[in-house]
C-alpha cells in the first residue's frame, strides 16, 4: 500500500472510532445497541478482509471494536492491521486481545481468538521497523518533534521508535524559530536514524568587551562660568524731552508775548507826544493802559525766554547721559528789545 493510501486509511479509521465513540456514549458500553452493531460490522469487515480488501476490513473492523471489545473482534482487526502492513497497529490490537479478562460464559471459539492473537503478537514483534531520532543543536526543551505527524515529547528522544515499514519523516520547530526535519525508509527488522541538525542560533549580541586596566583618573575641575559684562545699551534719557519740551514752551511763549509787547509798544510810540523820565507824563490816560500791558507783556516774554534757555541746558544734560555724541545744536535766542519809548527799555 502507498503511504498515500495509508493516509487515507488511517483517517477512515479515526472516523470510525469517532463515530464508534458517539454511538457508544449514547447507548452506554457493552450496550445491546453497541454489541448488535459490532456484531454486523465484525461481519462485514470479516467478509472484507476475505476477500482481499483489506482497506474496507481495517475500516469496518476498528469501527467494531469501537463498540464492543471482544477476543474475536480483536484478533480479525490484528490481521486486518497486518494485511495493511501496519506492524505496529497489529502487534497492538494482538496483545489488547490478551488483556481483555476472560468472560463467564466465554465461547470457545472466543478462546481460539486469544490463543491467534498472542501467537501474532509474538510473530510480529521481530518484524517490526524501529526509527531513531538524532537531534543537533537542541540546547533546551523549548521545542515540538514529530514522527510522521506525531509529537514524540522531548525526554522520549532516546528510545527508538516502533514504526511500520516504509518512509518516514521527522520535524522539529524550536521556540526560537529554528526548523529542522529528515527522512528515511525503513523495512521490515530494520533499524535507521534520522538525524535532523538544528540552524544555529541567531544572535544580536555584541562580543564581550575585555576588561581594561583600571586607570585612576584625576578629578577633573570644571573651571568658573565667564561671566560677561553687561553694557547697558544706550537710550535717551528723559531730560533731553523735559530739555526739548521746556525749550518749544519757553520759545514759544517769549515770541508771542515779545511779539505782543512790541505792538503795544509801538501803539505807546505813535500816540504819544514825548517820553520824559517817568514816561507817563507826556502820553494821555487812554494810553496808560497801553503801556502798562507792555511792559507785562514784555516781563512775560522775558522769563519764557529764560524758560527756554533752561530747556536747552537740560537738553544738553540729557544729550550727555544718553551716551551718545550729538551734534551742536543751533539755537537762536531771540533778545527783542525795547528801546526808549516813553522811558520803558526792556529785553526779550
Amino acid at each position: 500500500m502507498t503511504r498515500f493510501g495509508s493516509a487515507t486509511c488511517a483517517m477512515a479509521i479515526a472516523m470510525a472510532i469517532m463515530g464508534g465513540a458517539a454511538k457508544s456514549a449514547a447507548a452506554g458500553p457493552e450496550s445491546s445497541e453497541n454489541v448488535a452493531t459490532a456484531r454486523e460490522l465484525y461481519k462485514a469487515g470479516a467478509d472484507a478482509l476475505d476477500a482481499g480488501d483489506s482497506t474496507t476490513a481495517l475500516l469496518k473492523l476498528t469501527a467494531a471494536w469501537a463498540l464492543a471489545q471482544t477476543p474475536v473482534i480483536g484478533a480479525t482487526l490484528a490481521r486486518a492491521h497486518l494485511a495493511v502492513g501496519h506492524l505496529v497497529d497489529a502487534r497492538e490490537s494482538a496483545l489488547a486481545v490478551a488483556r481483555l479478562a476472560p468472560a463467564p460464559n466465554e465461547t470457545a471459539r472466543s478462546t481460539q481468538a486469544r490463543r491467534e492473537a498472542e501467537d501474532l503478537a509474538t510473530q510480529i514483534a521481530p518484524r517490526i521497523p524501529h526509527v531513531n531520532l538524532s537531534i543537533v543543536g537542541l540546547e533546551s526543551h523549548d521545542a515540538t518533534v514529530k514522527l510522521d505527524g506525531v509529537t514524540v515529547p522531548i525526554a522520549a528522544l532516546s528510545v527508538s521508535r516502533q514504526a511500520n515499514p516504509g518512509p518516514h519523516t521527522a520535524t522539529v520547530d524550536t521556540d526560537d524559530g529554528r526548523h529542522g526535519e529528515g527522512t528515511t525508509t525503513v523495512a521490515e527488522g530494520e533499524t535507521k536514524e534520522i538525524k535532523i541538525v538544528l540552524p544555529a542560533v541567531a544572535s544580536n549580541a555584541l562580543p564581550p568587551t575585555p576588561d581594561k586596566p583600571s586607570v585612576t583618573t584625576p578629578p577633573v575641575t570644571t573651571p568658573p562660568p565667564v561671566t560677561t559684562p553687561i553694557v547697558p545699551s544706550s537710550s535717551t534719557s528723559p531730560l533731553v524731552w523735559i530739555g526739548i519740551a521746556g525749550m518749544g514752551a519757553g520759545v514759544a511763549v517769549g515770541a508771542v508775548t515779545g511779539a505782543f509787547a512790541l505792538s503795544e509798544a509801538a501803539t505807546v510810540k505813535s500816540n504819544c507826544k514825548g517820553v520824559g523820565s517817568d514816561g507817563a507824563n507826556y502820553c494821555g490816560s487812554a494810553y496808560t493802559g497801553d503801556l502798562s500791558t507792555a511792559k507785562t507783556m514784555a516781563t512775560i516774554s522775558t522769563i519764557g525766554f529764560i524758560t527756554a534757555g533752561v530747556g536747552v541746558a537740560v537738553l544738553v544734560t540729557g544729550l550727555v547721559l544718553s551716551g551718545k555724541k550729538r551734534e551742536p545744536v543751533a539755537t537762536t535766542f531771540l533778545s527783542p528789545m525795547i528801546g526808549p519809548l516813553s522811558g520803558v527799555y526792556g529785553a526779550f
